[in-house]
């Protein structure tokens, strides 16, 4: 069952109803964590929080706090060690060390998290969710382990996924019985294409590549590469046991490893780690840098000056093939990554288009880049859809005009056999001002139509607000279908149900001001009123839980 993790309370209660924009989230990641071995006589002779108290400082500031949990944490009586040459368990009490420093997002998809059983992995998974440390990539079966951990945060949106990429040493992997998510990289990519595209930040962890190996394999380039193709904004790497490359692909981040955080390896390069941490702030990363960490006697510390100029060394070298570069300060690492995040991010024939404000930027299947900038500067984009017809893909946009702040339709024709843009088609009427595109199917004919937000007045209702328009398309052509909404309550949003067809309106009741959420199914002419289907709260953010309707919340603190 997908997670869905709310702090400070319980779910979707942060949802305020003057909730800023602006507000940002600041986040964290580290490498594994084990709590066996040396580690656990370390914890023996010095207590629960000793692994944690040089770096609390760092890990408790962060709003979401990232980690991999290299062992499974259970009773002795809660399963029994499997077969294999390491088999780790942690006691349940050491989740107070992990709570006490700050993590409350927790990967157990990697090779030892089963190591005491499928009931210790799925006990693991119990004991930490209810400490509030949330958990993916692992459940009673893959369905349950290909779920996205979902999180909102001052507004912000969250989807985490994990996934090992080998099979476990010492018991049988069964697609319907606990496991790690495991190896299904085409599955994960769709489970990540199907979440709506208004979730701010994908972020997905995998435990992948080749033990003391320097520099990610081919496959964990391949898998990196894929997501991001998918849809996913940020990717950190597990298992190496040492730090590996940084690179940026497609104006995204990946960490390939982020090494050992608590561990009691010896060697030096398994001794050197950082902390990743960033800020999320309207579906963008900001501020990404590395905090330069050394492990001694288990326990991760602030590294000292030289041991901080040796990481930096090591990840500009082998970082410096992957398109990323860093500089360095007394404190951390900057990544030089200065992005701007794109309004919409569409697929289409291999394709990727990122629409940003003033241009549309496209990568083909060889990672070329392909840049069109908006003819007129007076311009700007606001949304946009896609589709494609005759080998030529269409990009149906909305592009305003900085000086009327009036808005209207465009057609940006990209040709695939070319691998240009083409001449692009203005729509000459202004005065619908749309502020929504979609192209969508309304009448399954397999001949989808162009659905608009606009604001403006009809025939029958001469109030100007936001309403539904349907346009015919034909390639770089447009016309009217349907310009008559019958929704009489103002329409805050709207979005359509695959499953159904039918169109699901965020409206305003202009008897009680409540925030429904209504059902319209099209009859030919027009959409009817089928159903409300929920209400919004006055303390929720509407926009916000409209956008997150389609799944299910069900997990709280």
């Amino acid at each position: 069952m997908t997670q869905v993790a709310k702090y400070i309370s319980a779910i979707f209660l942060l949802f305020a109803s003057c909730l800023n924009s602006f507000s940002q989230v600041s986040f964290c990641a580290v490498g594994d964590i084990l709590l066996d071995r040396d580690v656990r006589t370390m914890i023996e002779k010095n207590g629960i929080n000793y692994p944690f108290e040089s770096i609390r400082g760092i890990v408790s500031n962060q709003d979401l706090a990232f980690f991999n949990m290299e062992c499974p944490v259970v009773d002795s009586l809660d399963g029994f060690p499997i077969n294999k040459r390491y088999s780790f368990r942690a006691e349940p009490e050491y989740i107070k060390g992990l709570k006490y420093a700050g993590f409350n997002i927790a990967s157990v998809a990697n090779n030892h998290t089963i190591d005491y059983g499928k009931s210790g992995f799925l006990k693991t998974i119990e004991l930490l969710n209810q400490d509030s440390i949330f958990t993916l990539g692992g459940g009673i079966n893959q369905n349950e382990a290909f779920k996205p951990l979902l999180i909102e945060k001052n507004g912000e949106t969250f989807a985490f996924f994990g996934m090992l990429e080998f099979l476990l040493e010492g018991i049988t992997f069964n697609e319907n019985k606990p496991y790690p998510a495991y190896g299904q990289i085409d599955r994960l990519c769709e489970s990540i294409k199907n979440l709506n595209s208004d979730i701010d930040n994908i972020i997905v962890s995998f435990h992948w590549g080749k033990e003391s190996s320097l520099i990610p394999t081919s496959r964990q380039v391949e898998y990196a590469h894929m997501v991001i193709d998918a849809g996913a904004d940020l990717v950190l790497g597990h298992h190496p046991h040492v730090l590996q490359s940084i690179e940026t692909y497609h104006d995204k981040l990946i960490l390939y490893s982020l090494g050992n955080f608590v561990f009691d390896n010896t060697e030096k390069l398994q001794k050197q780690s950082v902390i990743f941490q960033c800020k999320f702030m309207n579906g963008q990363i900001f501020e990404p840098e590395l905090i330069p960490v050394y492990i001694n006697d288990c326990k991760p510390e602030l590294a000292s000056t030289d041991s901080k100029k040796e990481i930096f060394e090591h990840l500009r070298r082998v970082s410096s093939p992957f398109n990323t570069s860093f500089s360095f300060d007394d404190y951390s690492i900057k990544i030089q990554y200065d992005i701007e995040k794109p309004l919409k991010e569409l697929k289409s024939k291999g394709l990727s288009f990122y629409i940003y404000k003033n241009k549309i930027v496209a990568f083909d299947q060889n990672n070329a880049k392909i840049k069109y900038n908006i003819p007129d500067t007076n311009y700007f984009y606001k949304d946009a859809d896609i589709f494609f017809q005759d080998n030529v893909v269409y990009i149906y946009s909305i592009i305003s005009n900085k000086t009327s702040n009036k808005s209207r339709i465009a057609i940006f024709p990209f040709s695939i056999e070319k691998k240009e843009f083409m001449q692009p088609s203005l729509d000459s009427h202004e005065d619908y001002n749309p502020w929504k595109i979609e192209v969508f199917d309304v009448d399954n004919d397999n001949n989808p139509e162009l659905i608009l937000g606009v604001n403006k007045s009809t025939k029958y209702y001469k109030k100007e607000e936001n309403r539904i328009f349907v346009f015919n398309r034909d390639k770089d052509y447009i016309f009217p279908k349907w310009l008559g909404s019958k929704v009489g309550n103002p329409i805050i949003d709207f979005k359509f149900d695959d499953t159904s067809s039918n169109l699901v309106i965020l409206e305003e009741s202009k008897e009680t001001s409540k925030k429904m959420v209504v059902s319209y199914k099209w009859n030919g002419f027009g959409f009817d009123n089928e159903q409300i289907l929920f209400e919004i709260e006055d303390l929720k953010n509407p926009k916000i839980q409209f956008k997150l309707s389609d799944y299910n919340f069900n997990t709280t603190l």
